[in-house]
C-alpha cells in the first residue's frame, strides 16, 4: 500500500495499483511497474547487457573508491557508482561481442580537476609495491598536503583488488604496500587519484600501468 507524506499534496511512497512512489535525495518521483516480457532479447540488447556486465563486474567491488572518485559527477541526478558505470562502459569496454574485455589504461575510477600528483612513479621489488609522487603543482591547483591518495591495484587472474591499509596523503610523497604472497608471480594493474579532505575536489584517474608482481 502506498503512503502519502506531508498531506494530500505531499510525496508518495510505496506501491498503489500500477505505480510506485519513491524518493532520492529529497526528490519525489513516481514510476510505473515494469512489465514482464516473453519476447527473447534482441542481439542489440544482448550486446549491451554483455558490455554492462563486463564493466559492472569490475566497478561494483570497488564501490567505495568510485563513491569518492565520482562523488561530484552528476551528483544531482545519479549515484557515483552509476556515473562510473556510465563513463567506463563508453570507453573502457573493448572487443567484439561476446568477447568483451577491459582496456585498463582507459578505466576511470575518478573524475575531477584537482592536480593528480605531478610525476607519479611505481615499481615492485621483493614483494613491495613502492609508489611516489610530487607536490610541485599544489600552488597552481590549490591542493593541500593532506589530500588523500587513493591507490588501487588489480590482479586480473585472481580478480582481486588491493590498496593501502590507510590512504596516504599528498605530503608523504611515497608509500610502500606489502603484496600478499598469493599475488606474487603474476601481473597487476595500478591506478591512483587524489581527493581533498572533504572529498569535494577530486583528481582525474592516473593509470600507472601493468607491473610484474615479484
Amino acid at each position: 500500500m502506498g503512503t502519502i507524506r506531508k498531506g494530500a499534496n505531499g510525496g508518495f511512497s510505496g506501491k498503489a495499483g500500477s505505480v510506485i512512489g519513491a524518493s532520492w535525495k529529497s526528490i519525489d518521483y513516481i514510476r510505473g511497474l515494469s512489465k514482464k516480457s516473453n519476447k527473447p532479447a534482441t542481439e542489440e540488447q544482448l550486446i549491451q547487457q554483455a558490455r554492462f556486465y563486463t564493466i559492472a563486474k569490475f566497478i561494483m567491488p570497488i564501490a567505495p573508491f568510485v563513491e569518492v572518485g565520482f562523488s561530484q559527477i552528476n551528483a544531482d541526478t545519479m549515484t557515483p557508482t552509476n556515473a562510473a558505470l556510465q563513463a567506463n562502459i563508453k570507453t573502457a569496454v573493448v572487443g567484439t561481442y561476446p568477447n568483451f574485455m577491459l582496456d585498463y589504461a582507459k578505466i576511470q575510477i575518478s573524475r575531477g580537476s584537482l592536480q593528480p600528483g605531478g610525476t607519479v612513479k611505481a615499481e615492485v621489488a621483493s614483494g613491495i609495491l613502492m609508489i611516489s609522487w610530487t607536490d610541485k603543482a599544489i600552488g597552481i591547483q590549490k591542493g593541500h598536503l593532506d589530500d588523500a591518495v587513493h591507490i588501487l591495484l588489480y590482479h586480473p587472474e585472481l580478480d582481486e583488488f588491493l590498496t593501502a591499509p590507510e590512504p596516504p596523503t599528498r605530503g608523504m610523497g611515497t608509500v610502500d604496500i606489502e603484496l600478499p604472497e598469493h599475488f606474487l608471480g603474476s601481473k597487476g594493474q595500478l591506478w591512483l587519484f587524489f581527493a581533498d579532505r572533504k572529498n569535494k575536489r577530486i583528481s582525474r584517474t592516473h593509470y600507472l600501468g601493468e607491473f610484474d608482481l615479484v
